[in-house]
């Protein structure tokens, strides 16, 4: 594998908007809560900007694939040999932590179930590959992590039901740090950009042990 992308994020000063129905206090108490935009399910999403292959079946689901595979030339070309003979496309791909001679590589694509589990089997039985945990991309365990960036003093904060915890105050000038299930801060991420923010991208978390 080539590289190592940031695998999470300290939730130390996070607040959980879930819980405590809002985010840290703007100091005169203002609060803008912008709401999630509904959208097709194969349209781009929002915070990454991606779609999944031409030619998508109406079936189709969004799934999420964690690899642990040996930390060696070749690996990821032949997690994508994998999915290209089986005509499916990755959305996104990324590395994370390596332990020892093992890392995690983590794959979002699209495909039917049936197809998935193919996927999956053919991927176990590659020789450097230890372990594979698939899900859809909608299940509330997997985990994302992302920066959005507001224009300098946006009252801007997420909805007090999304269940993300988040850090920041867009009015001093500072990031906003959101971490939840993907959907979740998929949603923040894509109602943050109608109020004219940037997302510096979006990271999907190691699942947990």
């Amino acid at each position: 594998m080539v590289g190592h992308g940031g695998a999470g994020m300290s939730n130390t000063g996070m607040s959980d908007a879930n819980a405590h129905g809002h985010g840290p206090q703007h100091p005169h108490g203002v609060h803008h809560h912008a709401a999630h935009p509904s959208r097709p399910a194969h349209e781009p999403h929002p915070s990454t900007g991606h779609s999944g292959p031409d030619g998508l079946d109406p079936d189709d689901e969004r799934w999420v694939a964690y690899v642990r595979a040996d930390h060696r030339t070749g690996t990821i070309a032949a997690l994508a040999g994998v999915f290209a003979t089986r005509g499916v496309n990755f959305e996104s791909l990324a590395t994370g932590d390596v332990h020892g001679d093992v890392g995690l590589v983590v794959v979002t694509f699209f495909a039917g179930v049936r197809r998935q589990r193919i996927l999956t089997r053919a991927v176990t039985r590659l020789p450097m590959v230890r372990g594979v945990l698939v899900r859809a991309a909608t299940d509330p365990k997997v985990r994302a992590a992302a920066v959005l960036n507001l224009p300098v003093g946006s009252s801007f904060r997420p909805d007090p039901g999304a269940t993300v915890r988040w850090f920041g105050d867009p009015r001093q000038g500072e990031p906003m740090l959101i971490e939840g299930a993907l959907a979740a801060v998929e949603a923040v991420v894509a109602a943050g950009r109608a109020e004219g923010g940037t997302s510096e991208g979006l990271v999907l978390r190691a699942p947990a042990a």
